[in-house]
């Protein structure tokens, strides 16, 4: 194998590292996301109702926020139009839900709970999730050009 041969191999792996690195920070943003609409929408809150049965909250580990910084970085350096393009398209799908979980948190602090149904999580949880099988595909398809 020549030294060309031998930089392009670890360049590729290097961006398949990074694509790796992406993937990883969205889906734990995407795992959040969906764990903080089930508590809102699925949970009954126990100060409304002291005998319902409930399912159980889910813990939410919200990474930090400047892991989209890295992200950003990481699809900047190593990324195609696709998957910066699809990673955006995500990343609005999220903010989206940041938006209506607080409007919701504002909207009960003000006016008291207010129980919400699964159907108000839409069309919030399956735009998140269609965003991120979206990325993980413009990805796939772009490793599969190295």
């Amino acid at each position: 194998m020549d030294s060309r041969q031998s930089a392009k191999r670890q360049r590729d792996t290097r961006r398949a590292d990074a694509f790796i690195d992406v993937l990883r920070l969205v889906e734990r943003r995407g795992l959040a996301v969906q764990d903080q609409i089930y508590n809102y929408t699925e949970v009954e809150d126990e100060i409304t109702d002291d005998y319902g049965v409930s399912l159980p909250m889910r813990k939410v580990e919200m990474p930090p926020r400047n892991d989209r910084a890295e992200a950003r970085a990481l699809l900047a350096a190593h990324g195609t139009r696709a998957t910066r393009t699809k990673y955006e398209d995500w990343l609005t799908a999220a903010d989206a839900w940041d938006e209506k979980r607080d409007g919701w948190h504002w909207d009960n602090q003000a006016n008291g709970y207010t129980r919400r149904s699964p159907d108000d999580g839409e069309p919030q949880r399956s735009a998140e999730r269609t965003a991120r099988e979206a990325l993980g595909q413009a990805v796939s398809e772009a490793l599969g050009e190295v």
